[in-house]
């Protein structure tokens, strides 16, 4: 038995790791890498591994950098069973179908811009290809024991990260030898607004675990709020627009959701919201088809109040390129929250090079900014930015919310796994330098065991 590290390996985005067993292979995860265009295209199309020889695959939960690089497994090969929860199998195909819509819009886009002779860029997945890769897909509940190959059996835990999103334990028999593996995928926090809190794994030999957040501390949900709120007045008195880039999946319905309660609290002026992601409202509505899956407080708005908590009087979805074209000219002050959460995809950029070279705006940045971004290079403080093949100066104001984020900190991950137990190896993936170092220096003093920075390519005997 082995394990091999492909993706989100001292970075924090592209999850892939490979577990051999009885000469069978089982993925965890598939997602797409994100980052430098000219590197994220050769690390999307060209998988480290034949796709071919896997088996089957596990997937933690519906975001791109864990999933969207499913449909071109299958088109490379790959005809397996993939398993995850129900609500990540109906959120996962509407993300997938977007990631497919937005690499051919941003494609014939780029392609305008080129100069004469040179190669068309062409998407490494379209719409014909998600439909053939949702067809291998088998949703479970949680606590459900299935068999994903032969001598491996498992079941998901609630991970707190997203909607529908799975901690994974693995119990492997190979020649009378017994393995017990977790995989946290992306570990939530507690007591944030509309999910349920995460779970717990326990009494694994080994785990592999993001630690995203391994460096830092969250400020309280509460201080979310606050600072929300100040950068939309502050906004507004100077006449300005707030541009929020937000994953269309949880982000996007917390932030809504925090809204409306401003506004119901007079914290803020009922200022028009638009929602420029078609995805954001489709993914909102498979919230209400789950409602057991929502903390208790969010239960009683769906089901005691028949309410929907994302929505409200002053919020405008915005569907039609056309339409999203249109709030380039809107002179009021106005929220415009739009995909992708990294900046690296979809109609964001657009309102981006629209409003970044305006000192009355402001960006506000809501999540995690992988390195090399469009996000991450607001987030650090950079001058000007090339935005659709145009450079330009960074003349708005750039508001950071740590408090909102989906992802465990230091603390939680710490008091996480050591609540698991003593362990033979543990394996931090899904972060960068560092976070991982920081998080080691923590969980050293705990003696929770053996602990692997893995490097892309690196394999562990189990």
């Amino acid at each position: 038995m082995k394990i091999e590290f492909f993706g989100a390996c001292q970075t924090v985005t592209g999850s892939q790791y490979v577990i051999t067993v009885g000469g069978k292979k089982l993925l965890l995860d598939c997602g797409f890498w994100q980052g430098r265009r000219k590197d994220m295209e050769k690390i999307n199309r060209e998988f480290p591994f034949d796709p071919k020889s896997i088996d089957a695959m596990i997937l933690s939960h519906a975001h791109i950098d864990h999933s969207g690089n499913i449909p071109n497994l299958v088109k490379q090969g790959f005809a397996g069973k993939i398993y995850c929860t129900e609500a990540t199998k109906q959120i996962t195909q509407l993300m997938l179908e977007d990631s497919a819509r937005v690499q051919v819009y941003d494609v014939e886009y780029l392609n305008k811009k080129l100069s004469a002779g040179a190669e068309l860029l062409e998407p490494i997945y379209t719409l014909e290809d998600v439909a053939p890769a949702m067809k291998y897909f088998v949703g479970l509940n949680y606590h459900q024991e299935f068999e994903p190959l032969a001598g491996v059996k498992a079941y998901f835990r609630d991970a707190g990260h997203v909607l529908g999103s799975a901690l994974t334990t693995l119990e492997l028999v190979e020649n009378g030898q017994i393995i017990r593996l977790g995989f946290t995928g992306d570990l939530g926090r507690k007591f944030l607004p509309i999910l349920r809190d995460p779970e717990q794994i326990r009494a694994v030999d080994y785990l592999v675990a993001e630690s995203t957040y391994g460096d830092r501390l969250h400020d309280t949900v509460a201080t979310s709020y606050l600072d929300l709120a100040k950068a939309i007045n502050e906004t507004y008195a100077r006449g300005g627009k707030v541009i929020i880039p937000s994953f269309a999946l949880e982000r996007a319905q917390e932030l809504l959701y925090i809204i409306h309660e401003l506004i119901n609290q007079k914290a803020i002026p009922p200022l028009f919201v638009y929602l420029d992601s078609p995805l954001t409202e489709r993914v909102s509505e498979v919230f209400s088809e789950y409602p057991e899956l929502l903390d208790e407080e969010t239960q009683k708005t769906f089901l005691e109040r028949g309410k929907d908590p994302f929505i409200f009087t002053t919020l405008r979805f915005v569907e039609t390129p056309e339409e999203s074209k249109k709030l380039n000219n809107i002179k009021q002050p106005c929220i415009i929250i739009s995909a992708s959460g990294m900046c690296e995809f979809g109609r964001i950029r657009h309102h981006l090079k629209n409003s970044i070279a305006d000192k009355n705006n402001t960006v506000v940045i809501v999540g995690f900014m992988a390195e090399n971004t469009l996000g991450r290079k607001l987030l650090d403080g950079a001058k000007e930015v090339n935005i659709l093949n145009e450079t330009l100066p960074v003349k708005a104001k750039i508001v950071v919310l740590n408090s909102l984020s989906a992802h465990a900190d230091q603390y939680d991950l710490v008091k996480f796994i050591q609540n698991v137990g003593k362990l033979k190896k543990l394996f931090l993936v899904h972060g960068e330098a560092q976070a991982m170092t920081a998080l080691t220096e923590k969980l050293i003093d705990a003696q929770i065991g053996e602990i692997v920075v893995p490097e892309k390519g690196y394999s562990s005997n189990l």
